[in-house]
């Protein structure tokens, strides 16, 4: 698919575990969104609820989630979330972040962190960019 997009693409999420470093080699950008824990955690739970009582579809078909799954299991989302997730992007951020980064031919990954103001920045930015093409 992405060999058909001579225009670009985008790849949202990490796949790594299942095709290795393919996207991170090729790509010209990596966004790491890092918001606060008090702003993300709240709507983490919020959304897990949803899906738990079923009102809202669960995040893979299929696969309805349980109480005990979700806080009980180290597998949790909501436990999963922010540890492991941290540590993973804040060694690739270590690895080919945007000045910081030790592989320095490498460095195009940014972290946007915040309560939304980065983001809002990096989007205009982007856009007076398409802009000027």
């Amino acid at each position: 698919a992405l060999a058909n997009a001579p225009n670009g693409w985008v790849v949202d999420g990490n796949y790594s575990r299942r095709i290795g470093s393919i996207v991170q080699d090729i790509s010209t950008d990596v966004i790491w969104l890092d918001p606060p824990l008090a702003l993300y955690l709240p709507r983490l739970i919020l959304r897990t609820f949803l899906r738990i009582f079923r009102l809202s579809p669960p995040c893979s078909p299929g696969c309805p989630e349980r109480v005990s799954e979700v806080f009980l299991s180290k597998e949790s989302i909501v436990w999963w979330w922010h540890r492991p997730v941290r540590e993973r992007e804040g060694a690739r951020m270590a690895q080919i972040g945007m000045g910081v980064g030790v592989d320095v031919d490498g460095q195009k990954m940014r972290r946007l962190g915040g309560w939304g103001g980065e983001l809002r920045v990096w989007l205009t930015e982007v856009k007076r960019m398409l802009q000027r093409q």
